[in-house]
């Protein structure tokens, strides 16, 4: 079974890819034709392009629609074992991309730019490559978060290698994860974002893969859901000007709180795996309906986003009415809950005063603070009970209301296991309400008429929030390999610096020694030239970097590494030097101070050059 819904799912994410490139092509279709349409002054040839731009808007249309039916079956993304128990979540589809060349722009700007021979980097530019070809469709699986995130530390290093301050002729596309529109761009930056996106959504699916009949399987799809949270935010904080609509600074709060309220979800039914939560007692009946109450919070706010006005034809309508129906379904729960605190602390008995007044102050204090100010504190055991009834009256209503979404969505009423929960809990406050009206110790108070008559519950403090694991996965950015290190330290060998082609001298010895003094670590730089030495009449430059030194490459040398090998060059000594055009330069410089982490050596020091 696990195989079938693995090749589905594929299945699916080729279907994706299919619509992504045939709405790219109605794009360019329709575009051409209302360009002609513009240029066009004869009537007849305007007729007919208008014609044809009317069939390719249409065809645009379709395509859209069938992408937005494709991205809303959010079942085939969850567990074979929850089809049974667990409501589906919502997750998204991985954002496509096009094959990118980029072998070619890369290796000629070793070449013009560090002066290197691209022969000496093919397997450097062929790992980047492969790399690349593998993030375009990861597993899913832990092992595709890893690729996506390596290949995300890797554009670390290849961004200030080779895209700093520098234009290529190299267009990264990506299509929108909702509605297929494609996005090309220039930036890497706009790669990078690209590829966190889907490091989100992958979380997302993984979250939704759990099979959450399991406590086990609970917390996997906590954490996965909150790392998906996590990303998005990071993607909203660190990347601005979106091209796309799927990474706009809205969507990316909308799809943060919909995760979030996901995770809030599974730690409510992490709860409710437990049988003793089920036979709890009055604080315990208070914490599940403020913890509902919190779900329900979530679910309200991140329908919010989805119904804005500028993006309510863009969120699947599935996904919209998903979130508004589990709003009103935890808030129904949230009200049945709440009903229980109060009809059940009813019936006990034995109590001492104290103890009951304490009790009510709880049942009042669970109301919002705005509720809580214009309502009195429970005085009576009768009004304690005609608090309780309200809440319960609520919950029907709440429940009627979520269910009634359910049957007017033509996808959501498919999903027999969202149905059938939705209708269960119902049932739960239907029996109680049974129960009361049979007990002739009770007294009904009047029926509400409307949900807004009703008191809101207010959610406890939440036990989730949004991951920091991608913030951890990139910041080691620096700490992971850069495939390109042989070019040189990136301090200065980076695309933001320019240089002139690395030259050859050749320095003899006189009387004084070579008459040049070096500083720093990898790479070591020239820092002073004496007058009329050698190395000023060879055109040795301060702040010349050591490339290499008798054949020997220095670029990641120590200091003491090259003073080692000047002194081993006996009378002649052969430097390859590069000279930055960004370093101010002169041809005689006085000697730095030495420090710990920039040595210098000098003529004055006890080993001469």
């Amino acid at each position: 079974m696990a195989d079938t819904t693995a090749t589905l799912r594929t299945k699916i994410q080729t279907r994706r890819s299919t619509l992504n490139n045939q709405i790219s092509k109605e794009m360019r279709m329709v575009e051409g034709a209302e360009n002609l349409l513009k240029a066009s002054t004869n009537r007849k040839t305007r007729e007919t392009v208008a014609l044809e731009l009317t069939f390719h808007e249409s065809n645009l249309e379709r395509l859209q629609s069938q992408l937005a039916q494709l991205n809303s079956a959010v079942t085939i993304y969850q567990n074979d074992g929850n089809k049974e128990t667990r409501v589906p979540m919502i997750c998204l589809g991985l954002k496509e991309t096009d094959a990118v060349d980029l072998a070619k722009p890369l290796e000629r700007f070793i070449a013009t730019h560090y002066y290197g021979n691209p022969d000496d980097y093919e397997n450097q530019v062929m790992d980047l490559v492969t790399l690349r070809m593998a993030a375009r469709n990861p597993q899913r699986s832990k092992d595709g978060l890893d690729l996506l995130e390596s290949y995300v530390r890797q554009l670390y290093w290849v961004e200030r290698r080779f895209f700093r301050n520098q234009k290529h002729n190299i267009i990264f596309q990506w299509y929108d994860s909702v509605q297929g529109m494609p996005t090309a761009q220039q930036s890497i930056t706009f790669e990078k974002a690209s590829v966190v996106f889907n490091i989100g959504v992958l979380h997302s699916q993984l979250a939704s893969r759990q099979d959450r009949s399991t406590a086990g399987g609970v917390d996997c799809a906590i954490e996965e859901f909150e790392a998906a949270s996590g990303t998005f935010i990071h993607l909203n904080e660190k990347f601005y000007n979106a091209p796309s609509p799927d990474m706009s600074p809205h969507v990316l709060q909308m799809l943060s709180t919909l995760m979030l309220a996901q995770a809030q979800e599974c730690m409510f039914e992490k709860r409710s795996l437990d049988a003793e939560v089920l036979e709890g007692g009055v604080e315990l009946a208070i914490e599940l309906a403020q913890d509902t109450a919190l779900v329900a919070s979530l679910y309200e706010k991140a329908f919010d986003f989805m119904d804005d006005a500028h993006f309510r034809g863009y969120i699947p309508k599935s996904w919209a009415n998903l979130s508004r129906a589990k709003d009103f379904h935890f808030r129904a729960l949230s009200h049945y809950y709440a009903a229980a605190a109060h009809l059940d602390f009813a019936d006990e008995t034995g109590l001492a005063d104290v103890d009951i007044a304490d009790m009510r102050d709880q049942l009042h204090n669970m109301l919002e603070t705005s509720v809580r100010s214009q309502m009195r504190p429970i005085l009576s055991l009768q009004e304690q009970v005609e608090r309780g009834v309200v809440h319960l009256q609520v919950s029907m209503m709440l429940h009627r209301d979520g269910q009634r979404i359910l049957r007017n969505d033509p996808e959501l009423k498919k999903l027999e296991t969202l149905v059938q929960v939705f209708a269960q809990d119902e049932q739960m406050a239907v029996a109680k309400d049974v129960e009361l009206r049979e007990d002739p110790s009770i007294e009904i108070p009047q029926p509400i008429t409307a949900v807004s008559e009703a008191p809101r519950i207010h959610g406890r403090a939440p036990r989730i929030a949004a991951s920091t694991v991608i913030e951890t996965s990139l910041t080691a950015s620096e700490e992971s390999e850069d495939f390109f290190k042989n070019l040189g330290p990136m301090s200065l060998f980076n695309s933001a610096n320019d240089w002139n082609a690395p030259r050859m001298v050749q320095l003899t010895r006189n009387m004084q020694g070579f008459g040049f003094a070096i500083r720093g670590n990898a790479p070591v730089l020239i820092c002073s030239v004496d007058k009329g030495s050698p190395a000023q009449v060879a055109g040795v430059l301060c702040d010349d970097v050591v490339v290499a030194v008798n054949g020997v490459e220095t670029l990641w040398s120590t200091h003491a590494h090259i003073v080692e090998l000047v002194k081993q060059s006996g009378e002649t000594v052969h430097l390859q030097l590069a000279t930055f055009t960004r370093v101010r330069r002169s041809n005689v410089l006085p000697p730095k101070e030495p420090s710990p982490t920039h040595p210098v050596s000098t003529v004055a020091d006890a080993m001469q050059y």
